[in-house]
């Protein structure tokens, strides 16, 4: 069989196209619910303006020790969503130096329920953050995740009114990216169909172990998420996916 030429593989090799390179493209925060099978709120700072209450919490419950204050807001301020329990024993024993008895532990606990619960109950939500649960636990699997002890979440979701809006909720003690992977496992859902709405990068990361997507909420979402809103009310939680007719 006759080769072809030199020149003739060079013009061959000329007229080939060059490999074909998909680039991953993002997807956009509407794309992202269009697909999502379920949703999972974090609570405090995603769905209600809470945050600052419990860092004021925090500060009075540890005001005694002035000299300390601005070490004990940074590591409360750094760690949002480690259980406050933790926090309680990490604040005596690596801050203030102190023995966390049980009597310290209980007193703690009982200072921080009185100064948060019921400012709690009363704070303002997220903007949109009611309507938007409402009408996405009528099309989705709702879910609440949060480090607020069990029992004070679902008190405080009682007297908001709101312990309907969701299928499952879970509170501390809670590992939160094991149990967003149980969660979205019990359901039967591939990856990336489970969006957790949450205010940290600690959430940022629960998601991504549990190969769950992230929605960051808050005034600094965008510095440590690329799919991030300040508030809910032009959301829309189920639209249409715009690639369905592509």
């Amino acid at each position: 069989m006759e080769q072809p030429r030199k020149d003739q593989q060079r013009n061959l090799g000329a007229s080939m196209s060059p490999p074909i390179r998909i680039e991953a493209r993002e997807v956009s925060i509407t794309e992202r619910l269009a697909r999502a099978r379920a949703l999972v709120f974090d609570f405090d700072g995603t769905l209600v303006d809470s945050n600052e209450i419990k860092f004021q919490a925090f500060e009075a419950c540890f005001k005694r020790f002035p000299r300390h204050a601005e070490a004990i807001a940074v590591y409360c301020r750094n760690h949002h969503h480690t259980p406050r329990g933790e926090k309680f024993r990490y604040i005596y024993e690596r801050i203030l130096g102190l023995v966390y008895t049980p009597e310290a532990d209980a007193e703690c606990h009982a200072q921080f329920e009185a100064a948060t619960t019921r400012q709690i109950i009363d704070a303002p939500e997220i903007p949109g953050a009611a309507r938007f649960v409402t009408e996405a636990s009528r099309h989705r699997a709702t879910a609440l995740l949060s480090s607020t002890p069990h029992e004070v979440l679902l008190r405080i979701l009682a007297q908001r009114g709101w312990q309907r809006l969701f299928r499952e909720v879970r509170g501390a003690p809670v590992e939160k990216a094991v149990w967003l992977r149980a969660f979205r496992e019990r359901l039967g859902l591939e990856a990336q169909s489970v969006v957790y709405f949450g205010d940290t990068d600690e959430d940022a990361r629960a998601a991504a172990q549990a190969s769950c997507a992230f929605i960051a909420v808050g005034p600094s979402a965008a510095s440590f998420s690329p799919q991030a809103i300040t508030a809910f009310d032009s959301l829309v939680p189920y639209p249409e996916d715009p690639c369905a007719h592509r």
